[in-house]
């Protein structure tokens, strides 16, 4: 299963050169995956939520 993910937050910082980007993507059946990726000079890190939510929408997603 593909899923589509809309971006929510997207930074960047100059100093660190560490960006952080939260996508949210609707799940089948229902709910909603959150999912936030910290990209580092040195690793990266992935932060998954599954959210059992009805609703449309959960966050407004960035254009």
């Amino acid at each position: 299963m593909k899923l589509e993910y809309d971006v929510i937050e997207d930074q960047y910082d100059d100093t660190t050169h560490i960006r952080s980007m939260t996508e949210q993507a609707r799940v089948p059946g229902g709910g909603w995956l959150i999912r936030t990726t910290l990209y580092t000079p040195h690793h990266i890190s992935v932060n998954v939520l599954n959210l059992a939510n009805k609703k449309k929408t959960l966050y407004k997603p960035v254009r």
